[in-house]
């Protein structure tokens, strides 16, 4: 009986705040977001209208749903001269703490975690939280330290759903830097970021253990290791990533494992010769992406990937096709440039370098 009344209880609370749950229309009911999250109680929507919002916004632990009433990057938080993280998630928020559909772009910064040179997180920062951000763009956000778009420590769990990262910057992590926690990355895109030192896209340090499912690497690069993602004492699984013309200065175009750090990728595809997997002692298991034959302007032909036959402004037949076909091509056996003794992708980018 006890049993019985206890439940009932509980399930009056829950449609009592089901029914207490409204949406707060900004600017329509409350003239700015950050005084539409202060009035919001848990279960609320703070739904903002299309526009440019230049203001920094603090979730402050509340178990509300953020959301763009129009998506496509119409709703744009605006991180320029708030020398400020644009939103930052800092008390203890949860799952069901959720941030949707909005475009994040410009931001500089949190200053207070390390000082005014040491900035971190300039679209997002979140310290022991765990929010869930879906449907996001995080454009150009440029930070002097760490965690270009994304900074996350203290043991958050955030997750991150069909989100965009490209053009952010950082130190290390270009888009996302993780320190001593548990990111899931399902279905983002992350292109043309920037580490500066490492960890063109994603940083992970000191006990993170991410999971990357579903999820692009497209141009990133990092001046010293790992142009897609980093490992420095931590773990990452990986599992049916694409990884595409991503470039590291040392090792690493695509993951570089170092001290202490491990990755698992599985049936992921490193589509150019520079998406190498470098360190570490996990096993990855990638789809190679196919091969083919490449007719280039002079008429030699060589057998390399689709995209390296782009590159090199060749006419590539198909997967699978030799350079004895149909064309009456022959194979351009003076085109051995790096003198391994196969006519390669390797060949084709050298080829490619001396047309530039």
């Amino acid at each position: 009986m006890k049993i019985s009344l206890i439940m009932m209880a509980s399930a009056t609370l829950f449609l009592s705040s089901l029914a207490g749950a409204r949406e707060i229309r900004v600017p329509e009911m409350v003239a700015s977001i950050q005084a539409a999250v202060d009035e919001a109680k848990p279960g609320d929507v703070v739904s903002v209208n299309s526009g440019i919002w230049n203001e920094a916004v603090d979730l402050k632990g509340k178990a509300i749903t953020l959301r763009a009433r129009e998506g496509d990057g119409k709703v744009i938080l605006d991180g320029t001269e708030l020398e400020d993280s644009v939103l930052r998630c800092l008390d203890g928020e949860g799952p069901e703490t959720i941030i949707d559909g909005f475009m994040i772009m410009n931001g500089s910064g949190h200053r207070d975690l390390y000082g005014d040179k040491s900035a971190v997180g300039g679209g997002l920062l979140i310290l022991g939280a765990s929010p869930v951000i879906r449907n996001c763009q995080f454009i150009n956000n440029d930070v002097n330290y760490n965690g270009g778009a994304i900074y996350m420590a203290r043991g958050s769990r955030p997750q991150f759903e069909n989100c965009i990262f490209d053009r952010n910057e950082a130190e290390k992590g270009g888009a996302i830097y993780s320190v001593q926690s548990q990111p899931m990355i399902n279905g983002c895109t992350f292109r043309n970021n920037e580490g500066r030192y490492s960890g063109g896209a994603i940083y992970n340090a000191d006990g993170t253990d991410a999971k990357i499912n579903e999820s692009r690497f497209e141009s990133n690069r990092a001046s010293y290791y790992g142009g897609a993602v980093y490992q420095y004492g931590s773990l990452a699984s990986l599992k049916s990533c694409i990884f595409d013309r991503n470039r590291a200065t040392y090792k690493g175009g695509a993951v570089c494992n170092g001290y202490k750090g491990f990755s698992t990728l599985v049936d992921c595809a490193q589509l150019t010769n520079h998406d190498d997997v470098s360190g570490g002692k996990a096993p990855h298991v990638t789809a190679v992406a196919p091969k083919g034959a490449c007719v280039l302007g002079d008429g030699s032909c060589l057998i390399v990937s689709r995209q390296s036959c782009e590159d090199a402004a060749g006419s590539y037949r198909s997967d699978g096709s030799d350079c004895h076909g149909d064309g009456g091509t022959k194979m351009a056996h003076g085109n051995d440039l790096n003198r391994d003794g196969r006519i390669d992708d390797r060949d084709a980018l050298m080829l490619l370098l001396l047309w530039r």
